[in-house]
């Protein structure tokens, strides 16, 4: 089959079949990935053995996942990464606590859609110390990108240390929420979880 495309041009349904099978693709490295991590432990699991059983060169999984870490923590990231482009596109709301709740409970149902994977990442990183930190902390990664797109719906004059703290603390409700919830097996709703977590820091915020 010829590769080669017309330069500058090439068709939305191109496009399209291209990216369906990069997916599909990445998702069969992941699958194959967590049940090694799962079988042999995560250190003992090496980027050629999740080549080797998906029957593919190590370059070529290099095109797909930086690392084995990649693999691992990359659903936390596409889902804060998600999150940070539902609150971009909000439309502006009465307070920041409001865009703020609406922007972690849209990540929470997001987990609730793929809890399997979640946990499935969960248990291999905590049972895992060089990376268990790692996992907890990525749900923090995009805590200043969050805290920015908050100040930008806001007048100039907001103070940004402020909205830092504000989202810091929906931060933390929203990791202890996760956390607990995968401790329970991932089972019910994650989002009323975080509702609870969020109602009580508030409460504590008020009382000091």
């Amino acid at each position: 089959m010829n590769d080669i495309f017309s330069p500058g041009y090439e068709t939305p349904a191109a496009i399209s079949l291209r990216e369906r099978k990069k997916q599909l693709v990445q998702a069969t490295i992941e699958e194959t990935a967590l049940r090694l991590f799962q079988q042999k432990g995560y250190e003992q699991t090496s980027i050629q053995d999740i080549a080797s059983a998906v029957m593919m060169s190590t370059r070529t999984f290099f095109r797909y996942f930086a690392s084995k870490e990649e693999v691992l923590l990359g659903s936390t990231h596409a889902a804060l990464h998600d999150a940070l482009q539902y609150l971009q596109q909000l439309a502006p709301l009465e307070t920041p606590q409001a865009a703020l709740r609406a922007t972690f409970l849209h990540l929470a149902r997001r987990y609730q859609d793929q809890r399997a994977s979640f946990l499935s990442r969960y248990l291999v990183a905590k049972q895992t110390p060089s990376i268990a930190s790692i996992y907890l902390y990525a749900l923090m990664e995009r805590e200043q990108a969050i805290a920015e797109a908050l100040h930008s719906r806001l007048e100039p004059a907001t103070d940004r240390i402020e909205i830092q703290l504000l989202v810091g603390i929906y931060m933390t409700a929203f990791r202890i929420a996760v956390e607990q919830w995968l401790n329970q097996g991932a089972e019910g709703e994650l989002a009323s979880l975080l509702c609870v977590y969020l109602d009580r820091s508030a409460a504590l915020a008020c009382q000091m």
